[in-house]
């Protein structure tokens, strides 16, 4: 008994070594260090009223639109609902979003009270940056 459970041992050993370990992607504005649509870093983004729309959403990136403007808003850490987000508001100390200040993101359709999953999170605004995206995404990289 003793040496079936040496060699079960052995080859699943020799199973990991064989898988080499797969490399992390790439978190925030790294995603985006290849895409024409990221643009130049910008300090803030004025009249957050006006912000009329929100896509293109992962754990801790979401693109704000704002009239024919779009900005790439990176978030401290994961943001645990950003990428299922029904609703995004914006909480600055003044019209502006700039770092430091806040999304407040929702899952649910129904208003900011009315949530499930993980329900209203707030993330804090790491960096903003202009966002094309008229310019052409780049092309899925095939998986090896």
């Amino acid at each position: 008994m003793r040496l079936i459970l040496l060699a079960l041992s052995a080859t699943a050993l020799a199973a990991c070594a064989a898988n080499p370990a797969t490399p992390s992607k790439p978190k925030g504005v790294a995603q985006f260090a290849e895409d024409a649509r990221l643009g130049e870093e910008t300090n803030k983004v004025c009249f957050t009223s006006t912000i009329d729309g929100f896509h293109d959403a992962t754990d801790d990136t979401v693109v704000l639109s704002k009239g024919n403007k779009d900005y790439l808003v990176e978030v401290f850490g994961n943001c645990f609902n950003l990428d299922q987000a029904q609703q995004i508001a914006v909480d600055s100390t003044s019209s502006c979003l700039s770092k430091g200040d806040h999304l407040i993101t929702s899952d649910s359709i129904a208003g900011f009270g009315n949530t499930s999953g993980f329900g209203v999170q707030r993330c804090t605004v790491k960096s903003i940056y202009a966002w094309d995206s008229k310019a052409k995404a780049p092309e899925p990289k095939e998986s090896e």
